[in-house]
């Protein structure tokens, strides 16, 4: 069942059962090299195997064991990009940036930004209203630093 927090998190999923297997920064390589697409463990551990050079021995023998002769659907983490880019977010309107300029230095739209603010917002990442004065005194001069005059 899910937690009852400011986001609703999802039950635990294959991503939180490789993690307990093989470990986080193992399920991070996982997922970022077969994300999205079917994974087969093999029957047996065999040495030289693609997965055991790639997760070291223990990790890919724990694979075995749990998993062998399974074909998984390995998870694509695509949440975590947006975690990411809400974060960046939240700190570039803190820092005194426009939601104009947010969304051209993180290649979204201006309604995207909005959304990921009032995100960030509700994470806690940003107080509700900025009371600090801005560092950036116009969206021309962060086209001008960035190299985009003539746009």
């Amino acid at each position: 069942m899910a937690e009852d927090t400011a986001f609703k998190r999802k039950p635990n999923g294959m991503a939180e059962d490789l993690g307990a297997v093989i470990g986080f920064s193992n399920t991070v390589l996982v997922c970022g090299i077969w994300g999205a697409k079917t994974l087969y463990v093999p029957e047996k551990a065999v040495a030289g195997h693609r997965l055991e050079v790639l997760l070291g021995a223990t990790a890919f023998r724990r694979l075995v064991e749990e998993w062998g002769g399974e074909t998984l659907t390995i998870p694509g983490l695509a949440d975590f990009g947006r975690w990411r880019r809400i974060r960046k977010a939240a700190e570039l309107r803190v820092a005194g940036r426009s939601l104009h300029s947010i969304a051209l230095l993180t290649g979204v739209t201006y309604q995207q930004v909005k959304n990921d603010i009032r995100s960030a917002e509700q994470l806690g990442l940003i107080p509700l209203v900025l009371t600090g004065e801005r560092r950036v005194k116009s969206d021309a001069e962060v086209i001008r630093q960035i190299g985009f005059e003539g746009f």
